[in-house]
């Protein structure tokens, strides 16, 4: 009686073997980061990152903008629980979350400062322009970035006080920052010592997130 049985069988196993052995097989590495400028070629290379598109119509520098906009009066202070910059960081993931949610829902982006480039002037000060350098700095960190600490936040606000509940009734926390002194007490900003929070999106606009990265 023909074997052809046996032949099937004996392929099966060997299919059966190569997926389970691809399982183990080393996985591709992921693209290799931007190497490293030479202290020459810094700022070409920083203008390069910055000129790159998150979203159609924002740029790099444009988010480093907002970021200075919204965090350029925050110091350091003793018992901060990370740094202005990290924070920065935080505050740059956030923003691009808020509009690369924008483009997949066609809703509105979160508010946040216009990217405004400030006079040279206000650069002089050496304080400002530490904020400057670090705003953008941190907007080219996160887009470089393969790890996002906010996990998808894409709303932000500051706090004088490290309350951690629940904005507007919808959106939880992801991450709080601080306290840091803040030199301008005028608006909304009433206090001198500030946190400053990133907030996840509700539940059906994480929903949306989800399902356009699949």
């Amino acid at each position: 009686m023909p074997d052809h049985g046996s032949h099937q069988g004996g392929a099966s196993k060997e299919s059966l073997l190569d997926r389970a052995i691809d399982k183990f097989k080393p996985q591709p590495a992921p693209p290799p980061k931007p190497a490293a400028p030479s202290a020459k070629g810094n700022r070409a290379w920083e203008d390069s990152v910055e000129q790159h598109h998150v979203v159609p119509g924002l740029t790099v520098r444009d988010v480093g903008l907002s970021v200075f906009g919204e965090t350029r009066s925050f110091r350091d202070r003793p018992g901060s629980n990370e740094s202005i910059h990290v924070a920065r960081e935080k505050v740059a993931h956030a923003i691009i979350n808020g509009r690369e949610l924008a483009l997949h829902t066609g809703k509105k982006p979160p508010s946040v400062h216009p990217p405004d480039e400030p006079p040279a002037s206000a650069l002089r000060n050496p304080e400002v322009h530490a904020a400057y350098d670090s705003s953008l700095r941190a907007a080219r960190e996160a887009y470089l970035s393969g790890h996002d600490p906010t996990n998808g936040a894409i709303y932000l606000n500051t706090r004088p006080t490290p309350d951690r509940s629940i904005r507007d009734g919808r959106y939880a926390m992801s991450t709080q920052s601080g306290p840091y002194n803040n030199s301008f007490v005028r608006g909304d900003q009433k206090s001198h010592t500030v946190w400053l929070n990133t907030y996840y999106p509700d539940q059906q606009d994480k929903r949306t997130r989800a399902s356009k990265r699949e």
